[in-house]
């Protein structure tokens, strides 16, 4: 069995979607020399770095993380593989056809793009699941639909419309192979929250 860290690290330098978005901030707040500790006070966004979207971030009223039974967060998931794609590419309901034909288990897209989270372009040139794909992974009952890209907006509405929460900005995938993998996703605990930072691993056999 090994284990795959798919989080990227907490820091001050992570890019944020849009301008108000917050940035995220590490202060010390105390140290050894003064307090015989460490301390930091940390002011991050709901959707910052590798975090999970709840329904709520998009629908009035619709279920947040904490209402979701913790079981949610260890799944069978498929990863499936879209590497080697140019900027903006998007990838389309066939493909993903092509590869996910079992109901019911999760997805997580593999595109090779994590390599640029940090960038400038990161945001601008992913290449975007397309709108014909998710409402295809819909029709599959997946759990959840993981990538280690961001999702567009209009794929936001399609999945998080039926309930299944998205898992953004995976990093590591290139650790990746195609195949079935144990995702564990979980997020931080927040009362009513719309989305939360997450540390996601795979367990590989």
């Amino acid at each position: 069995m090994k284990v795959i860290d798919l989080t990227h690290a907490i820091s001050a330098e992570m890019p944020v979607y849009f301008p108000w978005h917050p940035r995220t901030d590490l202060e010390q707040t105390a140290t050894y020399q003064e307090n015989r500790c460490e301390v930091r006070r940390l002011s991050i966004g709901s959707h910052s770095g590798t975090h999970i979207d709840a329904p709520s971030h998009v629908f009035d009223g619709k279920p947040t993380l904490d209402q979701y039974d913790p079981a949610l967060w260890y799944v069978d998931a498929q990863v499936l593989d879209f590497t080697g794609r140019a900027p903006k590419q998007e990838i389309t309901r066939d493909e993903v056809r092509k590869k996910f034909r079992t109901k019911g288990i999760g997805v997580v897209i593999k595109t090779g793009w994590d390599v640029r989270f940090g960038q400038k372009d990161y945001y601008a040139t992913y290449p975007p699941i397309s709108n014909e794909a998710a409402e295809y992974l819909v029709e599959m009952e997946i759990p959840v639909l993981a990538a280690d890209t961001p999702f567009t907006l209009d794929v936001h509405y399609i999945i998080l419309k039926h309930g299944i929460p998205l898992i953004t900005n995976l990093n590591n995938t290139a650790r990746l192979t195609e195949g079935l993998i144990k995702l564990i996703s979980a997020p931080l605990l927040i009362k009513g929250g719309d989305g939360a930072p997450a540390r996601v691993l795979a367990i590989v056999d």
